[in-house]
């Protein structure tokens, strides 16, 4: 066991030296000079440009820049915006509770519809209720969620009046107010994953209703609701723990289309707001603790594993 876990965080520091070199490799690579988008495009001073140069060590081979920017990043020192002159880290501490939560919600609302539907779709297996929640899941995977979610702005806000069309309340607005802003693109992002949870559930339920002691429960005259939530759903639940883990990682990057839709202020929409500015400083905080962020939460997710399932531990 210690020896899995061992290899588990070496591959877990191997990976995060890798994204965050490739990271930071790509954006270096991006078009124009940060120089142009301090001091802008006209006359200026060229001492000015030279201590701004020196400052952001613009000058030094990229491997030296890299080095440094390592150095400090372990140390929790992201930099500096030169767009707003905050810390990246506090930007990013500010953002992230707001992308969290609509990651979590998302996934929350993903499995709470997904578990239902996919146990029925196995314990209903090629009869019409199967039948129509596969079409149903079909149609969900099809819909891309800013699509979904301009439908449910023009449903909800426009039609209804029931729930606003952007902006954000945080927790310190009242409970009330912050879930009426965050259940609409809460919403949106759940639509996709709750199909790929329900097809994942109920494939594997029905691998595991096949099991002999699924039929010896059977045999003992159970019934099947308590068969299906209380011997059937558990082991069938281990691929979805996997998954759950990789889609909330890729929710913390992935929700950039529905917070700028929405108007939120998460880790999305300074991303988007940093790369129309030009700020290199922010779009590689950002995208190496998004990315920092998947890793870690794969490798939980891989130790997991390696405490449920002793097979795992004997490879």
């Amino acid at each position: 066991m210690i020896k899995t876990i061992a290899f588990i965080l070496l591959r877990l520091i191997a990976t995060l030296l890798a994204v965050t070199f490739l990271t930071f490799a790509m954006v270096a690579l991006l078009p124009g000079d940060p120089v142009d988008t301090i001091l802008g495009t006209a006359t200026r001073d060229p001492a000015v440009e030279a201590q701004i140069r020196e400052e952001l060590n613009l000058d030094d081979p990229f491997l030296v820049r890299y080095g440094n920017w390592l150095g400090d990043a372990v140390t929790g020192d992201l930099g500096r915006s030169y767009i707003t002159s905050q810390p990246v880290a506090d930007t990013i501490s500010q953002r992230l509770p707001v992308t969290f939560q609509l990651a979590f919600m998302s996934i929350f609302m993903s499995v709470l519809v997904a578990i239902p539907i996919g146990v029925m779709g196995a314990y209903k297996q090629s009869k019409w209720q199967d039948t129509a929640s596969s079409a149903a899941v079909q149609v969900a995977l099809s819909i891309p969620n800013f699509i979904f979610g301009i439908f449910l702005i023009w449903l909800f806000a426009v039609q209804l009046g029931w729930l606003p069309a952007s902006n954000w309340n945080r927790f310190s607005d009242g409970v009330v107010d912050n879930m009426r802003t965050a259940l609409l693109p809460a919403l949106a992002l759940a639509l996709a994953q709750m199909a790929v949870f329900s097809r994942l559930i109920r494939s594997d339920m029905i691998s595991t209703l096949q099991e002999n002691y699924i039929l010896s429960a059977r045999a003992k005259g159970m019934s099947d609701r308590y068969i299906l939530f209380r011997h059937a759903l558990r082991p069938s639940s281990l691929s979805l723990m996997t998954i759950v883990g990789i889609s909330f990682g890729a929710l913390l990057g992935g929700t950039v289309v529905i917070e700028t839709l929405f108007a939120i202020p998460g880790l999305g929409f300074s991303l988007i707001n940093a790369i129309n500015g030009r700020d290199i400083l922010l779009i590689q905080g950002i995208t190496v603790f998004i990315a920092v962020m998947f890793v870690v939460i794969n490798t939980i997710v891989d130790l997991l594993y390696a405490v449920l399932d002793p097979r795992i531990r004997r490879k």
